[in-house]
């Protein structure tokens, strides 16, 4: 019986060992996402249909499109001339390519274009048709702009100026048709390659393929242009500097020439005399001061070593100092580095104080002392060749010096001879160079070149290019679908309501007491068992003298259906409950009005007394008596006047049918004000404890929790409380909190049953391992058609 939802063994600890809970695995649940994709199924499903529709309403109100292609070649080299004089790289380069896009893409190519098809008089590319969906955009752009422009400053304009004139007009409309025209030219490179695809989109075919091919005549007629408008550029500028250079390089010749006459300059070989005596004393000086400076550092380097004394051998004996150029030095320094690890050996090994240490500290102290004196006469040494060095670096500077006096001014004429004649040279072979130049292209301007032809004219389109029928549909599907599982999720994360047993035992806190199912009062049939009939139930005998109340109960209509199989579990987990105990008092109340207590009360009443117990009901919502209502009763004695001592209570009770249930109704004639008051009245308690006494069973229709105390008031006289949640309507949170700030409710608690269940919803919202999927199995064994069991 647990696979029905009815958690017998959860009942009662003494029943079932409670088992520890195992944390779930952080991992995603596929079926639980399936189930929430099941419940928002027809959310899901209408929102694919709306988008379906628009998509048909877009293909409906959407002109089609025909699109035409024209391809050009980009070429490497454009004007082999041109490119080397004025240094342009016009090789086909990435660079070269991005930049040929933008050009096909220019103003002047579009306003070429205009002319060269009249699209300023062309009603075709003026008046297109504009599509349903963009005219809605711009409504909403419009709606959205009207408050901003309403709340915006306007910026104060200006003095009116002259009206334009016709012409005016007329470019400023070339102008607009020119934008127009480019911002819907599409130019699209073919894979890695030098081609470049111009296409156009319009309604009108013929006029798709005339644009297309007038923006590929247009271009490669722009870089003609350009190419020729580039010669003109160059050869105009190479003209103008060949004149200038020729009269340069002609003033520059006659200067020189000028100036070798008036300073009488004769030169030998190519050179003056004394410049040859003053290029050998100036050898001579240079090497005579390499001789100076090598001396000096060498003498700085033992100056060191002396300023340092015996002791930096000793104390850098590991070390040593570096002293290259000199083999006897470094055959002794190495010979003072072998004592010293030999020394650092023994003291190692043998101590400070053994004899052969001593000995070797010796023989280190008087290497130390043989190469300091060494180092001592080399420095002396090095002392006399830098005196000696310097002595001749002064005689050769006075010779030179007296040299360079009597050469001096010869040698300054010489050197502005030379510079003349060396700026008239360079003109003159620069002149030769730009006239070459000059003429190559003179010639190359009556052959321009373009580096761009086209490969392929567009042919007018006979099929349309959009919108696809099937791709618009697919979006929209697939927008339709995305928007509906947006929805579906929004509404399932604010799903708060109870739905499952596992939410009540999860999220609430509470046993699970099994699921009663929606069904329809007028017909009595329940929702889940389809073929479950009517069964023969021995019923109580009416008791004489009481009053009967004719009121059909469905519980006693249906035995055997779900329904009344999940009252049983709530009668059988109450006497579980209470083991031991003969006379039960019950309370049945809801967090919520309207969520079935009264009907659950009257058929949970009728399943207790069908199986032999005396049982009472007793209508105990005086502010709205809503189960005295539904059987009819509005007159009479009741509850409020046995609990006060006006009258006998057992006067007052009816019974209701053959099912032997008695009652005790609520009787009020107007609105209660102090209904708690009368509930919680020594009376009222004396009168549940006679029937205690009296019956098996006594069963409180209760008024619902909430802002109400009445219910509050009645929970200490009671022995246990079923609560009533409505499947899908009762919130998890507010049942919990209520439970959780009643500590003596939450003691008293026997369970939460879920009424009113849709029972083919409730599949949806459980994994597919729960046993609420093979409800529907139940079907015929309820009835007693199973044919094996």
């Amino acid at each position: 019986m647990k696979q029905f939802g009815f958690r017998i063994a959860d009942s009662d600890p003494r029943i079932d060992a409670p088992v520890a809970a195992v944390a779930p695995a952080d991992t995603i649940d596929v079926s639980r996402i399936l189930g929430a994709v099941r419940r928002q199924r027809r959310v899901m499903m209408i929102s694919c249909a709306i988008g379906l529709c628009l998509g048909l309403v877009y293909l409906a109100t959407t002109p089609k499109t025909f699109v035409a292609n024209s391809t050009v070649l980009l070429a490497g080299k454009v004007n082999r001339t041109i490119e080397e004089v004025s240094a342009i790289d016009s090789s086909a380069s990435e660079n070269a390519l991005e930049s040929a896009q933008e050009v096909i893409r220019s103003q002047p190519v579009a306003l070429a274009v205009t002319d060269m098809l009249k699209l300023t008089e062309n009603e075709s590319f003026l008046n297109r048709p504009v599509p349903l969906l963009a005219t809605v955009v711009n409504g909403v752009k419009e709606v959205v702009r009207a408050p901003i422009r309403l709340i915006t400053p306007s910026t104060p304009s200006g003095p009116a100026g002259p009206p334009p004139t016709p012409e005016q007009i007329e470019q400023r409309k070339r102008q607009l048709v020119a934008d127009s025209l480019a911002a819907k030219i599409n130019v699209m490179r073919v894979g890695r390659s030098s081609v470049f695809q111009i296409s156009y989109a319009s309604h009108d075919p013929a006029l798709a393929a005339s644009v297309a091919n007038a923006y590929a005549e247009a271009y490669v007629s722009d870089l003609l242009n350009a190419n020729y408008d580039a010669t003109e550029r160059t050869t105009e500028w190479l003209r103008e500097r060949l004149e200038a250079l020729q009269s340069q390089a002609r003033e520059a010749a006659v200067e020189a020439e000028i100036f070798r006459a008036e300073n009488n300059l004769v030169s030998t070989r190519g050179a003056l005399i004394t410049e040859e005596n003053v290029s050998k004393l100036n050898d001579d000086l240079a090497a005579a001061m390499t001789e100076a400076a090598r001396a000096q550092a060498l003498m700085s380097t033992y100056q060191e070593i002396l300023d340092r004394g015996p002791e930096a051998f000793l104390s850098e004996r590991s070390s040593g100092f570096s002293l290259q150029g000199n083999d006897r030095l470094i055959e002794m320094q190495d010979q003072l580095s072998g004592l010293s690890a030999r020394l650092d050996r023994i003291e190692r090994d043998f101590g400070e104080d053994h004899p052969q240490a001593v000995r070797l500290r010796e023989q280190v102290s008087a290497q130390i002392n043989v190469l300091f004196g060494e180092v001592r006469r080399l420095h002396e040494e090095a002392r006399g060749s830098y005196n000696v060095a310097s002595a001749q670096v002064q005689a050769l500077r006075e010779s030179l010096g007296l040299a360079v006096d009597v050469n001096s001014e010869a040698g300054r004429k010489q050197v502005q001879l030379k510079s003349l004649e060396q700026r008239a040279e360079t003109l003159q072979t620069l002149y030769q160079t730009f006239l070459t130049r000059f003429q190559e292209i003179d010639q190359q301007k009556s052959f321009p070149i373009s580096n761009v032809r086209i490969l392929a004219h567009a042919d007018v389109p006979l099929t349309p290019a959009g919108p696809s029928t099937m791709r618009v549909l697919a979006v929209m599907l697939v927008l339709g679908g995305m928007a509906g599982a947006g929805i579906g999720a929004l509404r399932e994360w604010r799903d708060r309501f109870l739905r499952t047993g596992e939410d009540v035992q999860n999220d609430v806190g509470q046993r699970f007491l099994g699921y009663l199912p929606h069904f329809d009062a007028a017909n009595g049939a329940p929702q889940l068992s389809r073929q479950a009939r009517n069964a023969p139930l021995k019923l109580n005998e009416p008791v004489p003298g009481l009053p009967v109340v004719r009121k059909p109960i469905h519980a006693l209509q249906h035995p055997r259906s779900h329904y009344a199989e999940t009252l049983r579990n709530i009668r059988f987990s109450s006497e579980v409950s209470l083991a031991g105990k003969s006379q039960i008092v019950m309370g049945i109340t809801s967090i919520r009005p309207g969520e079935g207590k009264s009907s659950v009360a009257l058929n949970l009443a009728a399943v207790m007394a069908a199986s032999g117990n005396s049982v009472l009901l007793i209508d105990t919502d005086p502010r709205n008596p809503g189960l005295s209502r539904r059987l009819g009763l509005t007159r009479g004695v009741g509850l409020v006047e046995a609990a006060l001592g006006r009258a006998d209570w057992t006067k007052a009770l009816r019974v209701i049918g053959d099912s032997g249930v008695h009652l005790l109704p609520c009787i009020t004639p107007g609105m209660m004000t102090h209904s708690s008051e009368m509930l919680g009245s020594k009376g009222m308690r004396q009168l549940l404890a006679a029937a205690r006494a009296r019956y098996s069973h006594v069963i409180l229709d209760l008024a619902p929790l909430g802002p109400v105390v009445d219910a509050r008031v009645v929970v200490p006289m009671v022995d246990q409380v079923v609560m009533v949640a409505e499947w899908g309507k009762t919130p998890k949170a507010l049942l919990r909190e209520t439970l959780m700030n009643e500590p003596a409710l939450m003691e008293k608690t026997l369970g939460v049953v879920l009424n009113k269940v849709d029972m083919e919803s409730l599949r949806d919202y459980v994994p597919q391992t729960g046993g609420e999927h093979y409800y529907e199995e139940y079907g015929d064994y309820f009835s007693g058609r199973s044919g094996t069991s």
